[in-house]
């Protein structure tokens, strides 16, 4: 078994883990001096913005709440983010109120889209954050750089480029046990020399069924595996030629559905090259090619009933850049990119019977998508002012291969400007965005206003004109306050309430944003509060714009002594009684009016050295019976004692331990 090693890596440092002698927990706290792997060992219990729309973020650092297993559990950490609770995984983040395709998720560089029609593989369930370097969220259609604009935020998810001046190898493990039988590992190891390097992950993540604060058990146990290679040519010091090869596996039940996924796979390739140019305006380029596929089957075959099937999305794109400097002041980025995707699928039919049956029966495509977009991007500096700007033109092609069938063209344009100011530890921003949106895979295979026999093909592109204004303060107490106001014109709505769940365009309002303030009372405590508050409004019908979350906040109090660092995290969310029954996205429909909650977690860790530390934490220590607002129906819930509930419920009280070594 290929994942044995981890399994054997995790046994052994839970062992040392608990055979330390106690005379160590004696010893002086670690002089970390300029290395930044100290880092580490701090913990992150709210990643909040340092620069004007960015937020940026260390996935490798110690965190609370819980270390995420996959993307969208390590958003839900960030103010503004919430997540569509089905079960254990498969999790779909919204920002904001929106999510979807109007969150861009880019992952190193490629778009995976997930192929479920049901949403049991959105982008962020094939992603395991540890194995990343950087995550950065820019809120706002404040970038056009990175293929089609999401309308509510970017989401980058990058790993870095290795450069060695001499033979070296490095490495870092980890392992988390929790509650529910959770258990997390990955190992990372990175080596070569002046001309050559070898990056490579491993990681895996499984859980049993979760129970509620009251005891109810939730269906929702996964298991995932994954790894990934990246062999790097670097000729010179400004040159790197990077070939990368990913792939993993995974099985998970909900709550929300009576269909399990036995199977969710995904391959992914890609070439990087990056070049710096010895130039007075031609500073850089970068180009890339990908190509990822997934493959998910989901059944009630082990429950005797015969029902299934199996889909398939294959997308492949690149992107080539320039980076420029015409002028002192200017920073320019010229870049062209394209994508193609391609869904299809089969389903078992009468007569047939289980899953060999399913897997002979031949794919069917559904839908293509072909994209090309040409952007620029730029920043004009003048002393403690800069201007950002960006413009981008996208040309669709899309075919509809079932039902009414067809093909259309759509040309899009998106666009914002920027102003940012500094001035003594104060960054002020105001900036306006607008970005044009096609119908996504989900929007489009809705049925269509008026007749149900055909698929939502007219739906208009949606279009979101926003306003983002900021306050960043880097002093004493650190603050940032995030406010921003939105129109869509022909927001794409998914309504539950007749007999078919249509899709349709109407006007809509959206308005809000996030604050924060870190203040440290002296070297040992410090105190961060965060707020995040969204508003919709659907003007078409004169009602609340479906599936936005409530006010929410999180107060969290930290502690440093010499080795060891603590941390409490109160989360309180209002309840939330806007709502339109059976009006929301691809992801979920309001179900009512949800009550609000309050839920306390608890870390500490300690750092044995540089290179050794482990953290425990216990989240929702109260035992609360909660669930999000967005949060998915539970009607799927059928484990033997376990109850059917309103809305999917959130874990009950949860223990963990997690153990950090590098190498």
């Amino acid at each position: 078994m290929p994942y044995k090693p981890l399994s054997l890596a995790f046994a052994v440092a839970t062992i040392l883990g608990t055979t330390l002698p106690q005379s160590v927990f004696a010893d002086e706290a670690i002089d970390c001096g300029d290395e930044q792997r100290c880092l580490e060992h701090l913990i992150v219990t709210g990643d909040v913005m340092r620069q004007p729309v960015h937020l940026v973020s260390d996935p490798k650092q110690n965190r609370l709440p819980l270390p995420a297993y996959d993307g969208s559990g390590f958003l839900r950490s960030i103010p503004g983010f919430n997540i569509t609770r089905k079960g254990g995984s498969g999790g779909d983040p919204t920002f904001r109120g929106q999510g979807g395709s109007r969150l861009s998720i880019v992952d190193d560089g490629q778009h995976v889209y997930g192929a479920c029609g049901g949403r049991m593989d959105p982008p962020t369930n094939y992603i395991y954050p540890e194995a990343y370097d950087q995550i950065t969220v820019i809120k706002g259609p404040q970038t056009v750089k990175y293929g089609p604009v999401g309308t509510a935020g970017t989401i980058l998810f990058e790993k870095d480029r290795h450069r060695f001046s001499e033979a070296d190898i490095e490495g870092r493990a980890s392992a988390t046990a929790g509650s529910f039988e959770r258990r997390d590992s990955i190992i990372e190891l990175t080596g070569g020399d002046k001309n050559y390097y070898v990056d490579f992950d491993m990681n895996q993540s499984s859980s049993d069924h979760y129970q509620d604060g009251n005891g109810n058990k939730v269906q929702s146990s996964y298991d995932r595996k994954s790894s990934n290679i990246a062999l790097g040519w670097t000729p010179s010091e400004r040159t790197v030629l990077e070939l990368a090869y990913g792939e993993s596996s995974g099985s998970a039940e909900y709550a929300d559905r009576l269909n399990k996924a036995r199977q969710i796979d995904n391959r992914d390739v890609s070439l990087l090259l990056q070049h710096d140019f010895d130039s007075t305006w031609l500073k850089s380029m970068e180009a890339q090619a990908f190509s990822n596929k997934n493959d998910h089957i989901m059944d009630r075959f082990d429950e005797g009933v015969n029902a299934g099937s199996n889909v398939r999305r294959m997308t492949q794109g690149g992107h080539l850049w320039f980076e420029l400097t015409p002028l002192d002041p200017l920073e320019l980025t010229l870049g062209v990119d394209y994508m193609a995707s391609e869904h299809d699928g089969r389903s078992i039919a009468a007569g047939d019977n289980g899953l060999d049956d399913l897997l002979q029966k031949p794919f069917k495509e559904d839908m293509r998508y072909y994209n090309y977009g040409v952007f620029a991007e730029s920043v004009y500096r003048i002393d403690n002012s800069s201007l950002h700007g960006g413009l981008r033109y996208d040309q669709w092609n899309t075919e509809l291969l079932i039902a009414q069938q067809g093909e259309r063209d759509d040309s899009l344009f998106s666009g914002y400007l920027r102003y940012e100011y500094v001035i003594d530890g104060h960054q002020y921003y105001a900036g306006v965005g607008t970005a044009k949106r096609m119908p996504d895979y989900w929007e489009f295979m809705k049925s269509s206003v008026g007749n149900s026999a055909q698929k939502a093909f007219e739906l208009a592109p949606e279009t979101t004109n926003q306003l983002d204004i900021g306050w960043i303060y880097q002093g004493p107490i650190e603050t940032s306050v995030s406010l921003f106001y939105g129109q869509i014109d022909d927001y794409i709505l998914i309504d539950a309430t007749g007999p078919a769940s249509v899709a349709r365009n109407i006007d809509a309002t959206l308005y809000g944003g996030e604050a924060s303030v870190d203040y440290a009372l002296n070297e040992q405590w410090s105190a961060q509060l965060t707020l995040s508050y969204t508003r919709g409004e659907n003007d078409t019908d004169n009602v609340a714009l479906g599936q936005i979350s409530p006010l929410e906040a999180r107060l969290t109090v930290n502690y440093q002594w010499q080795n060891w660092t603590m941390a409490a995290q109160w989360r309180g969310v209002a309840a939330q009684e806007r709502y339109t029954l059976g009006q929301g996205n691809i992801v979920g429909q309001d179900l009512g009016e949800s009550r609000g909650f309050g839920t306390l977690a608890l870390n500490a860790s300690w750092s044995y050295s540089k290179a050794l530390s482990v953290i425990i934490g216990v989240e929702n220590l109260f035992d609360v019976t909660y669930a999000e607002h967005v949060s998915k129906a539970g009607s799927g819930n059928d484990l033997p004692g376990s109850e059917a509930m309103f809305r999917v419920n959130e874990p009950g009280r949860n223990l963990w331990a997690k153990l950090n070594y590098r190498f």
